[in-house]
């Protein structure tokens, strides 16, 4: 009984696995026909599969009734690249901005309901100061980091429409009553965001104007760590599921 429970469950993977591999990098939504077509699945079978998905946020419906893939494919896919790339790439160019800005510098990424602190780089003039609580959940909707993360993934909104414009993001007091924040996007390959990276100071510091005169050199390092990041990503690509890329569109 035991190997017949363990293979009926491999199978029921495999199955999903392969309802998610059915989207390719031209789709931004697909019918429950074509799904179940190029999955080589029942459409009872697609349908209950792809319930599941959506309920854990692999898979979505638009307002056309088409499926599309959801935002838990995006962030398992920055995870994995984030693995590749943290202390190759990312740590040593937010020192270099700690450096350039004289403030200290964090890594996110989304992780569920909640933005993760994956690297924290102090300030330079003031390096015993807190680190930062490295692997903290912090909510998404407060603060620039999480924002940010939540724009360029595709939420809906008039605040999340002006991030995307402007390509960053600023907040005083509004996550924590004692810090502040300016945050941009770090991309991936074909433009999946994969984390924000974020300058931080405290709030009592903190203006408008003085935030906003670090921006130019924030988007220099995330329009850098894009650049590599998606090198990177490209020359491992036969090891990637190349069909998980989320469309937000």
């Amino acid at each position: 009984m035991g190997r017949a429970v363990q293979g009926e469950l491999v199978e029921a993977v495999s199955r999903a696995l392969a309802l998610l591999d059915a989207f390719t990098i031209e789709d931004v939504s697909l019918r429950l026909t074509e799904m179940a077509r190029r999955a080589g699945l029942p459409k009872s079978s697609t349908l209950r599969l792809a319930r599941t998905l959506a309920a854990s946020g692999y898979l979505a419906t638009t307002e056309e009734g088409t499926w599309r893939l959801g935002p838990s494919a995006a962030w398992l896919g920055a995870r994995y690249q984030v693995g590749f790339d943290i202390h190759q790439s990312i740590g040593p160019e937010m020192q270099v901005l700690a450096n350039a800005t004289r403030r200290s510098v964090s890594y996110f990424v989304h992780d569920g309901h909640a933005r993760v602190r994956l690297l924290h780089v102090p300030a330079p003039s003031a390096p015993g100061t807190s680190r930062g609580r490295v692997g903290e959940p912090m909510p998404l909707d407060r603060g620039s980091p999480g924002q940010v993360l939540l724009a360029f993934a595709g939420q809906a909104g008039p605040l999340y429409d002006a991030i995307r414009k402007r390509g960053f993001h600023h907040t005083i007091g509004e996550a924590r009553s004692g810090g502040a924040s300016i945050s941009a996007p770090v991309f991936g390959s074909r433009w999946n965001v994969v984390g924000a990276l974020c300058i931080g100071i405290p709030a009592g510091e903190a203006t408008a104007s003085l935030l906003l005169s670090y921006a130019p050199r924030l988007l220099a390092s995330t329009t850098k760590l894009s650049r590599v990041l998606a090198q990177q990503q490209a020359s491992i690509r036969p090891l990637v599921h190349r069909r998980s890329s989320w469309h937000p569109l």
